[in-house]
């Protein structure tokens, strides 16, 4: 068998490309006539020859690849459906280098291939592992501010809506310190899953760090931003079971976005500041620390 290295098409320079790719990358050794000699990848095809293995509509496309292949000496790309061992039909993009024989003659042609489906499926996951937060499933800090950012430009060419609210678990660091970090674990789960039940699927939610959640809500005004805050406040310690005999509560504040608001940064220090003096005891009608509109 040839050295088939360099008969590898080249990664992208990306570097999400090359791990995407190499998940994904497939290598057949077909003969001219269509025989099947040498499969690699992470799975293998239904039938033994080259032609069998892909679906009668793309047997021309498939035929003249191989050709022009095995004449021109050059690259050839094409995109072909390959049925795998266990019936599925999986699209494939193909990149096919003749190989020469030691007399000179060309015997086999490689085919270096992306499962274009593995590839989504496995880019999917990798975003989804950047994303979300390992614990709780929820949104990271930097993936919500991506959202927040969105959702400023948006604002500032069609108006600012919506509102921005944070929330923090009262207290938290006592949970972990008496009880251990799995108990705690446990309490940030059962807050994500509280805070879940009390929005919409247009609001967002996210872990933005420790023991504090950010929201998103899209399209609120100032009224309903306060409800949903007070609704949140009021779901932790009805839902969310301490350790041993104790309560879990949380402070909650809120920002509203207006079209005096400049950034992203500006939104979350306001919700943060309002959160923080709901926390130092101020009463809750100065949840709402300031009047940005």
């Amino acid at each position: 068998m040839p050295d088939l290295s360099r008969y590898v098409a080249p990664a992208s320079e990306r570097p999400l490309d090359v791990v995407l790719d190499a998940a994904a990358r497939l290598m057949a050794v077909v003969k001219v006539d269509g025989g099947l000699a040498h499969w690699e990848g992470a799975w293998s095809p239904r039938e033994a020859s080259w032609f069998d293995a892909i679906p009668e509509g793309e047997h021309f496309a498939a035929r003249e690849a191989l050709s022009r292949a095995a004449s021109s000496g050059l690259p050839v790309e094409v995109e072909l459906s390959v049925r795998t061992s266990d019936g599925e039909l999986r699209p494939v993009s193909w990149t096919q280098t003749a190989v020469a024989s030691a007399e000179g003659g060309v015997t086999h042609v490689i085919a270096t291939g992306i499962d274009r489906a593995e590839r989504d499926r496995v880019e999917e996951r990798l975003r989804d592992l950047v994303d979300r937060d390992h614990l709780t499933g929820l949104l990271t800090r930097r993936r919500f501010e991506e959202e927040l950012e969105q959702h400023v430009a948006h604002g500032r060419r069609y108006g600012m809506v919506g509102a921005l609210i944070v929330l923090d678990l009262n207290d938290f660091k006592s949970i972990n310190e008496r009880h251990g970090h799995r108990a705690g674990d446990r309490v940030l789960i059962g807050v994500a899953e509280a805070l879940a039940n009390r929005l919409r699927e247009t609001d967002l939610l996210a872990r933005i760090g420790g023991d504090q959640f950010g929201v998103l809500l899209p399209r609120a005004k100032p009224p309903e931003a306060e409800r949903v805050s007070q609704a949140l406040e009021d779901a932790i310690p009805a839902e969310v079971r301490a350790p041993g005999d104790g309560r879990i509560e949380a402070s909650v504040g809120f920002a509203p976005f207006t079209d005096t608001m400049s950034s992203v940064e500006e939104a979350l220090l306001a919700a943060d500041a309002a959160m923080y003096a709901v926390k130092a005891g101020h009463p809750r009608h100065v949840r709402r620390l300031r009047p940005l509109d």
